[in-house]
């Protein structure tokens, strides 16, 4: 049970509570979605406080919590989150300083404010303090990701036949965003990038008007939230005859991609994972237009620990969720990532994404 082992974590750094304001891991923790709402997790109580648009939904699935509708008889949110934090906290409370804004923060100590209006307990700043909890997926997280992959795969089979008649990058982004919710998802795990010609070798190219040309690549990253947890995906799609450099490219990528995933296994350095792939494409004379890391963790949020670097000394964790993506990029040519979500197993990897990593024509 999280909650538990967070309760243990809490009472190791010797705090009395810890206090949660950040949406992914309000999520995290109560599988509850609310745009305004807080956890507080005390050493024997778990407090569930969101306002008057939540509170009724939150009374009603949140089993075993206390729910504590915030800003209640007209009181000022944030000095009634102060007063149940000075109610409830304790002396030592912990608190997410790597999510958590100056102006949040300096109303919620209030220092300069009304003396009876302060904030009384002491705010301890903690960065990443539940990565150690989402890093490792149970297997409940990982059947919804396996979903969201599936349903992911499905949304590229179906735009494909769509690409011809795109008018430009945006027109094909709609095409997927409208196949995403056709799918089921909720919504994108990100902006959807499509990249065609020469925008292909911008490794996070802001999809524009630029039109889908014949005879040139069409990058193609996306992926969907699909109950509160997020796919990952990229593959790049030959629109007519392709400059015989990226149709190169191609393979090469391909190869450190499959030669990276091989790497995959509970309990190896990540940077392991990386140097597999970043050795291939040095050795076919591409060092320097691999621009990336080779992927990153990803389950609530879109990037999440680890990530899959040279420079990383993480150990990869069993059921660890990661993307392995791989690419080259050429100036004002174009650029070529295949992008799959694995799983890391105690005795290999687990490949979740189905769509082949062949090279596609079309057109």
């Amino acid at each position: 049970m999280k909650i538990k082992e967070v309760i243990k974590k809490i009472k190791e750094k010797n705090l009395d509570s810890f206090f949660v304001s950040s949406r992914a891991n309000v999520f995290y923790l109560s599988h509850f979605r609310s745009s305004n709402a807080f956890i507080l997790i005390t050493q024997s109580e778990k407090f569930f406080i969101t306002d008057s648009r939540y509170f009724e939904a939150a009374k009603e699935i949140l089993k075993g919590w206390n729910v504590i509708q915030l800003g209640e008889k007209n009181k000022n949110q944030i000095d009634h989150l102060r007063q149940i934090l000075n109610e409830y906290g304790g002396k030592k409370v912990g608190f997410e300083e790597d999510r958590t804004t100056i102006a949040f923060y300096k109303k919620l100590v209030n220092e300069e404010g009304d003396k009876n209006k302060r904030l009384y307990c002491e705010l301890i700043g903690f960065s990443g303090f539940f990565d150690q909890f989402r890093v490792s997926k149970t297997e409940e997280e990982i059947q919804i990701i396996k979903e969201a992959v599936k349903r992911t795969d499905r949304v590229f089979e179906n735009i494909l036949p769509l690409i011809p008649s795109a008018k430009n990058e945006l027109d094909l982004r709609r095409m997927i965003i409208n196949e995403i919710f056709l799918q089921g998802g909720t919504g994108e795990s990100f902006p959807a990038i499509v990249a065609a010609g020469k925008n292909s070798a911008v490794p996070h190219h802001e999809t524009s008007h630029s039109p889908l040309e014949k005879n040139s690549p069409v990058l193609i990253d996306m992926g969907m939230v699909y109950k509160g947890y997020c796919s990952d995906f990229t593959r790049v799609v030959f629109f007519g005859k392709v400059d015989p450099e990226i149709k190169k490219i191609y393979q090469i990528v391909k190869e450190a991609h499959l030669t990276a995933v091989e790497k995959v296994k509970a309990g190896i350095p990540v940077s392991e994972i990386d140097k597999a792939a970043r050795d291939v494409i040095k050795k076919q004379g591409y060092g320097d237009y691999f621009l990336h890391s080779t992927g990153h963790g990803v389950g609530i949020e879109i990037h999440e620990s680890p990530r899959i670097s040279e420079k990383s000394d993480e150990i990869l964790q069993e059921n660890t969720v990661i993307t392995i993506e791989p690419g080259i990029y050429i100036p004002h040519k174009g650029g070529v990532r295949l992008e799959n979500i694995v799983i890391a197993r105690k005795d290999g990897v687990e490949v979740l994404t189905e769509t082949p990593l062949e090279e596609l024509l079309i057109g």
